[in-house]
């Protein structure tokens, strides 16, 4: 028979066992004794008969909290952004068990952050697909056997707004920033790298003059390329230049750091945005070069056309004149 342990730190309660030669542990958050002694033989009796029984799920506070420590340890530099997108949602819904919550609970929450507390759409939609992410991430662990927020769709801003990118004169101001990291911003805005696309880029990537940008799945499945598709890129003569200036691999720190690199060389040069701007600028330069976009496309490594057209098809104002010249009224 399997024998499930229950310890308590503090007010806190927690199980742990072996299962298949592991060891785990599981905290069951504040509760009284008769309810974490009931959780307990409820797991030890699953693992005995191997039959699910333990439907009961974590409060949201707890495994929340428990979210975040994990986060902080993967995401160090945006873990501030998480805590503020989750902590509306744990002040109104920390106290309850994860299962015990309905979706429309959570429609009505998303409903009063729209019209009491007056929050954009693009704020709230944010809030819900970091809380949706933080519970599927649970679900994938199979800590928690279902996601509250599974069926409920994250609110989408209205707002259109043309697409930003660098000038020639604004990448000018960048490489002077830091000339040091100079040669990184380069070869990003001559290639159009993704930020996870860059780590552990390695040169050997480089065949016969092109960047070979494959997608070499981790553990959890996920490649590196958004698509989950491989491309190539043709290294014109800056990305050459740059790549001979570059490391070997290009980059060997977290993903968080190289963004924060950025921001600090972008804030010094007085230029502003975020690491992917320099893809946008990649894309953007070469549209206004009147490069067609489904060749953008391919490059870029849009899954879809419909992403290129959005974004960038306005910059390339060929025939534009001609067409409302042909207006007759």
């Amino acid at each position: 028979m399997a024998t499930v342990r229950l310890y308590w730190r503090g007010t806190r309660a927690y199980i742990d066992w072996t299962e298949s030669n592991g060891r785990f542990r599981r905290s069951i958050g504040q509760c009284d004794a008769l309810e974490a002694e009931r959780i307990r033989s409820a797991k030890e009796a699953e693992l005995t008969h191997g039959v699910r029984i333990l439907a009961r799920l974590p409060r949201v506070r707890d495994y929340l909290e428990w979210y975040l420590a994990w986060y902080e340890a993967e995401h160090p530099t945006t873990i501030c952004k998480a805590r503020s997108e989750v902590k509306r949602f744990m002040t109104r819904f920390g106290h309850r068990q994860i299962d015990g919550i309905r979706p429309v609970e959570v429609e009505h929450y998303k409903r009063s952050r729209l019209l009491d507390d007056k929050a954009a759409k693009e704020t709230v939609g944010k809030e819900i697909r970091r809380l949706k992410a933080a519970f599927n991430r649970g679900v994938e662990w199979k800590e928690l056997d279902v996601n509250p927020l599974a069926c409920v769709k994250a609110p989408r801003g209205v707002r259109s707004v043309a697409v930003k990118f660098y000038d020639r004169a604004a990448m000018r101001r960048l490489y002077r920033a830091n000339p040091t990291r100079a040669p990184l911003w380069l070869f990003m805005a001559h290639t159009g790298l993704r930020r996870g696309e860059l780590m552990g880029l390695e040169k050997s990537s480089v065949v016969r003059g092109r960047l070979l940008i494959e997608s070499n799945p981790d553990a959890s499945e996920n490649g590196r390329t958004k698509s989950g598709k491989w491309r190539e890129v043709p290294l014109n003569r800056y990305a050459r230049w740059a790549l001979r200036h570059l490391p070997d691999p290009l980059v060997s720190i977290h993903k968080d750091t190289v963004s924060g690199w950025f921001s600090s060389d972008a804030k010094a040069a007085g230029i502003g945005g975020s690491l992917h701007r320099l893809r946008h600028t990649f894309c953007a330069h070469m549209v206004i070069a009147g490069v067609p976009l489904r060749r953008v496309q391919i490059l870029a490594g849009h899954a879809d056309y419909a992403t290129t057209e959005k974004y960038y098809a306005h910059l390339n104002a060929e025939g534009d004149a001609d067409a409302v010249a042909k207006l007759r009224f």
